[in-house]
């Protein structure tokens, strides 16, 4: 596969905040060669004008270039660069599939519920750190113990294992789920995938 371009924002000064990290992970644990380009929030308004001129006509953030073609929304990136590979990081049955879309849509729903809270009131904030958040990561513990992890399929990565280390990361509950023996695992596991770990590594020097 040609050189990967990915483009999104920096997030509140975060290298790793919000939907363009999904896409980082795959890339960088398919160890695919890619360029990471922060896109400023005061000239995205001119670079959406010209992505709608070229066809993209939802264009958002992230997006990646593939010689020359570009490809817009997280999950679908996911799905496509999968796709791309061999179906990689898909399910080898319908059934698979239809589960690991499943609970995509449920990260998306619980990212939806974080987003809220961190927008709304002290009502909302309040409402989410002490019921929404431990519902959330409950349901998901769950999901990790139908198929005796690490992964949500077994012992097979899947795309949706990369959203779901991201929300709980995005989430800030990475250190608040030893509770969870389920999600405790898979995030141990993911931790040590052998491209993942140095990557890791390489954001706390």
């Amino acid at each position: 596969m040609d050189k990967i371009i990915l483009h999104y924002f920096l997030v509140g000064g975060s290298v790793t905040r919000a939907r363009g990290e999904n896409v980082k992970l795959m890339l960088v644990d398919a160890g695919l060669d890619h360029e990471y380009v922060r896109e400023k929030q005061e000239e995205w308004p001119e670079l959406k004008a010209k992505l709608q001129k070229e066809g993209a006509y939802s264009a958002t953030l992230p997006f990646i270039e593939i010689d020359g073609k570009k490809f817009f929304k997280s999950v679908a990136i996911l799905r496509y660069l999968s796709t791309k590979l061999g179906n990689k990081y898909h399910g080898s049955t319908p059934e698979e599939n239809y589960y690991l879309d499943v609970v995509t849509e449920l990260v998306e729903a619980w990212f939806e519920k974080l987003k809220a809270s961190f927008f709304g009131s002290e009502e909302v904030k309040q409402n989410y750190a002490q019921k929404q958040r431990p519902a959330e990561l409950e349901m998901f513990d769950k999901y990790y113990g139908d198929n005796a992890g690490p992964y949500l399929l077994g012992e097979k990565i899947s795309y949706t294992d990369f959203l779901v280390y991201h929300m709980i990361d995005d989430d800030g509950s990475l250190g608040n789920i030893s509770h969870l023996p389920n999600l405790t695992k898979f995030v141990q596991a993911f931790e040590q995938r052998p491209n993942i770990k140095p990557y890791f590594e390489s954001l706390k020097q």
